[in-house]
């Protein structure tokens, strides 16, 4: 006969031996070592709730390997807590600025917090972004996130060998897992990958080609690029006035196949209007240098023509190409334009204005708005803050400067001023060592909001001053 099981333990036993105490009851079920009765009975109780649970004896299992030992150490327990409560509190802005410092830094996140910054980064992957949690999650953190979908972006392949699937893998997944597998291929991206991504254009879901596409974009020097390119001059051509635009054709089976989409009018949707959202793809795809001789002898020239085309949005169709190709350098030449545009009421719904300026140089972003900030008005923190909100931080060097004097140069006492929304967003981007600022400090007489408003811009910076050093 078989040696009985700890896990045979029958429920009603262990309750009334949980409910006489271990000192007076043995525990059900085999022999208990000496001086672990409470322990054994808390631990047979638990295996018996899973299995009347779950229906099914539980078996024996191997044991996961153990993460590859670390090669840089953990940041320092404070600032560990300090990460830990600014992902509790969901201020991924200054989550995001303690990644980057701890990156700087050779840094990695104390282990007890990876859970917590691995589904935060999944569920806000603009603030907390893929790069930053990659560089200091470390060893543990890519072991976690083998375990669980959602968190894969932290275990990207190590090569780009590993990185490209094999034909029997690809063809036996998902298109779920297809997109994950092509997202782990991103880093590696190399032109020996152009006829895999090629291929992938032709695949049944939806999602798995727009993907493949947008790989191929960043490709440079592809053939694929070549083909967009020559298809986007034949249907936007120098004008006399403006570039002249012809949207292609839904019928086109050679541009769909290039562009990953399916040819034929859509039920309900007129075929002008089907290729004009065509357009919109082969602009956005196509090599952005493209254009350079074509509307323009340089990038200026290309996007102040872009600017003058009135029937259709090219200007904001060049924009969606320099994100999707994520070229800095268009990114600056279209910045100011587009932006300005927002400026002015354009809608936010489906501008690359934000993705511009994520994209941008600091440079370049602190430039623009110092040209914004330079006009009538600018000194208004209502102005202001229209103008700011959109630059992310840090703010260094002339921007910072002049951002500080608008805040300590504010009428405090004009009600509905918009100092208050400023001064949270300058708390965030102003370098932290500004804590200090006497100009920051309420004045007497200032109004209650004022006074709060300052307050709080000095406590955020404060706040952001101690966790930089914490670091050391």
């Amino acid at each position: 006969m078989a040696d009985p099981s700890p896990f045979d333990a029958p429920w009603p036993e262990l309750l009334s031996a949980a409910l006489v105490g271990t000192a007076r009851a043995a525990v059900p079920g085999p022999p208990v070592p000496e001086g672990r009765a409470a322990l054994e009975l808390l631990d047979r109780a638990a295996a018996a709730v899973v299995r009347d649970r779950a229906g099914v004896r539980p078996g024996a299992a191997e044991p996961l390997p153990p993460a590859r030992a670390e090669a840089l150490p953990a940041a320092p327990p404070a600032a560990g807590a300090r990460l830990e409560a600014l992902l509790a509190e969901e201020r991924y802005e200054q989550a995001g600025e303690w990644l980057r410092t701890a990156a700087g830094k050779g840094l990695l996140v104390p282990p007890q917090v990876l859970p917590a910054l691995l589904d935060a980064a999944a569920r806000n992957r603009d603030a907390l972004h893929p790069p930053d949690v990659l560089r200091v999650c470390g060893e543990r953190g890519r072991w976690l996130a083998r375990l669980e979908p959602r968190w894969s972006f932290a275990d990207p392949p190590r090569d780009a060998a590993a990185a490209l699937p094999g034909e029997d893998r690809w063809e036996a997944a998902s298109a779920g897992e297809r997109r994950r597998m092509l997202t782990a291929l991103e880093p590696h991206l190399s032109p020996g990958h152009e006829a895999f991504l090629a291929a992938a254009l032709a695949d049944p879901g939806a999602g798995v080609r727009a993907l493949a596409l947008s790989l191929l974009a960043r490709l440079p020097g592809s053939g694929h690029g070549r083909t967009l390119a020559a298809l986007a001059r034949r249907h936007v051509r120098p004008g006399a006035r403006a570039p002249v635009v012809r949207p292609p054709d839904p019928r086109d089976a050679g541009l769909a196949a290039a562009l990953g989409l399916r040819p034929g009018a859509r039920p309900g949707v007129r075929a002008e209007e089907v290729g004009r959202e065509w357009l919109w793809t082969l602009v956005g795809h196509a090599p952005l240098d493209a254009w350079l001789d074509h509307l323009g002898a340089d990038r200026a020239e290309v996007v102040r023509a872009a600017g003058r085309l009135r029937e259709w949005d090219l200007l904001e169709a060049l924009a969606n190409a320099a994100v999707v190709q994520r070229d800095a350098g268009w990114a600056a030449a279209l910045l100011g334009p587009i932006m300005d545009r927002l400026l002015l009421g354009h809608s936010m719904h489906g501008s690359r204005g934000p993705a511009l300026m994520r994209l941008a140089a600091p440079e370049d972003r602190a430039g623009w708005a110092l040209r914004r900030l330079g006009g009538r008005g600018a000194a208004d923190p209502g102005s202001a803050l229209v103008v700011l909100e959109r630059v992310p931080g840090p703010w260094s060097g002339p921007l910072a400067a002049r951002a500080a004097r608008i805040v300590e140069r504010a009428d405090r006492s004009r009600p509905g001023g918009r100092l208050d929304g400023l001064c949270r967003t300058a708390g965030l981007r102003l370098p932290p060592e500004m804590h200090g600022r006497p100009g920051f400090a309420p004045r007497p007489g200032d109004p209650p909001e004022a006074a709060a408003a300052l307050r709080g811009l000095t406590s955020t910076l404060r706040s952001r001053h101690e966790m930089h050093e914490e670091f050391d």
